[in-house]
């Protein structure tokens, strides 16, 4: 359960960092959409 929460919390982070870089970049969600297929499996690797 601790393992949950650890990552709950560090997805919620990620989340709160990428809503205030996408307010001051508009053009990075693009960016991000585009590259998230890279981002997930480099984190399913990680875990």
């Amino acid at each position: 359960m601790k393992v949950f929460g650890f990552v709950s919390g560090v997805a919620l982070g990620m989340a709160a960092a990428a809503a205030s870089v996408a307010a001051m970049y508009p053009d990075v969600p693009k960016r991000m959409k585009r590259d998230g297929r890279h981002i997930v499996r480099a984190a399913k690797k990680m875990l």
